[in-house]
């Protein structure tokens, strides 16, 4: 379970992994359910019964119509994904079916197509962090293709195809953090059931040369080797991803591959 955050402060997440054009559809009915719940509350405390009781207490005149949960059932996707709440509440909804929220590793990776981007929720605050820090630089760019467009000779305009070129990178940037938002996936210690996966400590023995070495897996956008964290993609990250105490792994390297042994994996 993650650390637990109010229900204000699920929303606010939740909106940041939104695309833009879906925010003014969807947050106002999301808003509505977390005034109803309690702004301040732990969303923790959110209860299949609380789920159930807002959805009778909140049905229209048109009892099929069932368009002002849809928004409810991905906010509440999306905070099972990150262990916000202590259960996967969408079922609570009672649409027909359970899809979304699933928090097993596989089932999460269905969910989402298996572009689930695992993270940490220190990994998630960084990732949030960097989406603002990206839009911040957007009036920078657009000021700097306004005055290179005051040069009409647009056929030899190098500060022109530089912007141009700056621009592109950043909105490439900012869509894939938005996308790994989106997709973002934290994966508790009660769903690892002992296998190394994102936010996991893992100690290994290096079979070739006898020695133990320890890091943290985390999603790309933590790594920190200084800090012993390193990629859940990088070559060793993949080798022990979802391994247990006791398995032997093998690591390409560029000297050739390497075999190590599980000894601990903590969280």
């Amino acid at each position: 379970m993650a650390e637990p955050i109010t229900a204000d402060e699920a929303l606010s997440h939740f909106v940041t992994s939104l695309e833009p054009e879906k925010v003014e559809a969807e947050r106002p009915k999301v808003e509505q359910f977390i005034a109803w719940f309690g702004n301040s509350r732990k969303l923790s405390e959110l209860t299949g019964d609380d789920v159930l009781r807002y959805v009778t207490e909140s049905a229209p005149e048109d009892e099929h119509d069932v368009s002002h949960l849809e928004p409810l059932r991905a906010f509440l996707a999306y905070s099972s994904r990150l262990a916000f709440t202590e259960e996967n509440l969408v079922p609570h909804l009672q649409l027909g079916d359970d899809a979304g929220g699933a928090r097993a590793l596989q089932g999460a990776d269905e969910d989402l197509g298996g572009v689930a981007y695992h993270v940490t929720l220190e990994g998630l605050q960084t990732l949030e962090a960097q989406l603002e820090k990206l839009k911040a630089e957007r009036p920078g760019i657009a000021e700097k293709l306004r005055l290179a467009m005051a040069d009409k000779d647009f056929r030899e305009n190098a500060p022109l195809d530089a912007a141009r070129d700056e621009q592109g990178h950043l909105e490439a940037r900012i869509r894939e953090t938005e996308d790994r938002l989106r997709n973002a996936v934290i994966i508790d210690p009660g769903t690892k059931a002992g296998r190394a996966n994102v936010g996991s400590t893992v100690k290994l023995l290096n079979l070739e040369h006898d020695r133990e070495q320890v890091f943290k897996l985390v999603s790309p956008s933590e790594v920190d080797p200084l800090a012993g964290k390193i990629s859940l993609e990088s070559p060793i990250g993949v080798a022990v991803r979802n391994k247990i105490e006791g398995e032997v792994v093998s690591v390409s390297t560029p000297s050739g591959e390497m075999r190590f042994r599980v000894l601990e994996v903590q969280g």
